[in-house]
């Protein structure tokens, strides 16, 4: 019986290099995918799960996750005719931090409603912003006062002569 010379056929570094590059477009493919998608989202320093609950929760501790709180955001702030904000214009937030608009109508208007991020949320006369981690928009309208309607008064009337 003739032993068999089995060799064992090595991989060229072709080949490795061309396995390497196709996992790493696959790789890369699959975070533009999940990013694009809204998934998750991506800053310098960290991942998180582009939840309501996340924006929802308490602002993080800054000493617990390294976060500086450098960044900043903008809150427009407008009114309509027949009032005023304060503040207004456009406003910077520090990250995480928050902010107060009151509202105040002009004499003879009241308040119509306020718009948080094209969300109406009634007549307010004050809003506050918390936990801020993205831009923001507050919007107050205002509407006339109607006008009183009088009431009208007796005439008097003259006495029957006898």
């Amino acid at each position: 019986m003739k032993k068999e010379n089995k060799e064992k056929k090595r991989m060229s570094m072709k080949t490795k290099w061309v396995i390497t590059l196709v996992l790493c477009v696959l790789a890369v493919v699959t975070v533009v995918v999940v990013a694009d998608d809204g998934c998750f989202d991506f800053r310098p320093g960290s991942v998180q799960a582009n939840d309501n609950a996340v924006l929802e929760s308490a602002a993080p501790d800054d000493k617990d996750t390294g976060k500086t709180g450098s960044e900043t955001y903008t809150v427009l702030v407008t009114a309509g005719n027949g009032g005023t904000t304060d503040p207004s214009g456009s406003v910077s937030v520090a990250e995480w931090g928050s902010i107060t608009v009151n509202i105040t109508p002009s004499e003879g208007y009241e308040i119509q409603s306020v718009s948080i991020d094209g969300s109406d949320k009634g007549p307010l006369e004050s809003y506050t912003l918390s936990n801020i981690t993205e831009n923001h928009s507050i919007i107050a309208t205002f509407v006339k006062k109607p006008e009183p309607t009088p009431t009208p008064t007796p005439t008097p009337t003259a006495a029957p002569e006898e």
